[in-house]
């Protein structure tokens, strides 16, 4: 969106570097967007899931959908916006390509309640990795429009630069491994905090009701919503989560990564 002639401030490189996130709306057209669904529901009818029958949608997340990585729809949303935005955060004209286009993350309506994540927070990275310019860029592609508490991915919004603070006062032992990293992390009373369960209206008031700031960064829970054909590109660092789909609607979405040769080179 923009006003003024200006970008609203999600969509700037000033966002990434202080949230973790920047958005690139209209990264690919609806009609992309929905050729991308077709062509999941395609798929799934082979395991007797049904677009226009939502009785046969009994299967949170469904798996083996492997094949359609190969599929150059998906290569839509890896377009001119999305590439030209990826150079910007990686300070570079020149990165590698994508392995694949991504994995598909599809997440059907649940009877469950709607509530932060208490558990699964992970970062997709060495967690010790770069923090600016990042060694890579994680790629979050909606193929469906994304409403609030309808299954997307939560991200916590300036963790990136918590980590990077947090390994380099605490730094790991060598061999260290990603649950180790995180066993370290529980140390921080944010994040402490973050993994204790509480009733849903006491933790969406605390991590999304309100930035709170902790040695000088804000933190604060968002959910990865949005429009069809909206990328929102992550900081590898950035902590996420998946969350319950209390919506009525499935969630699409397509995560791909793009990794310098150093984000997995040692330490």
């Amino acid at each position: 969106m923009q006003r003024g002639g200006s970008l609203a401030f999600d969509q700037t490189l000033e966002h990434f570097r202080a949230r973790g996130f920047m958005r690139v709306p209209g990264a690919f057209s609806r009609h992309e967007a929905e050729a991308m669904r077709a062509a999941v529901w395609r798929v799934l009818e082979r395991s007797n899931i049904r677009e226009g029958e939502p009785s046969t949608w009994t299967t949170e997340r469904p798996t083996h959908l492997q094949e359609l990585k190969d599929d150059p729809i998906f290569g839509a949303a890896w377009g001119p916006r999305t590439r030209a935005a990826i150079g910007q955060i990686l300070e570079s004209a020149s990165w590698p390509d994508p392995r694949s286009w991504g994995g598909f993350f599809i997440t059907f309506p649940s009877a469950g309640q709607w509530n932060v994540p208490s558990s699964t927070w992970h970062a997709d990275a060495r967690y010790t990795s770069a923090l600016a310019p990042p060694e890579g860029v994680r790629l979050h592609a909606l193929m469906g429009e994304v409403e609030p508490r309808s299954g997307a991915t939560v991200l916590l919004a300036g963790s990136h630069k918590l980590l990077h603070r947090w390994f380099k006062n605490h730094p790991p032992q060598p061999g260290a491994r990603g649950s180790d990293h995180r066993r370290s992390l529980m140390s921080h009373p944010y994040i402490r905090d973050l993994h204790r369960e509480a009733g849903a209206d006491e933790r969406i008031a605390r991590f999304m009701g309100r930035a709170e700031e902790h040695d000088g960064i804000e933190l604060q829970v968002v959910e990865n919503i949005g429009a069809a054909g909206a990328v929102i590109l992550v900081h590898p660092l950035v902590l996420h989560a998946a969350s319950v789909n209390a919506g009525r609607a499935p969630r699409f979405l397509l995560s791909g990564a793009v990794d310098l040769d150093s984000m997995w080179s040692a330490a």
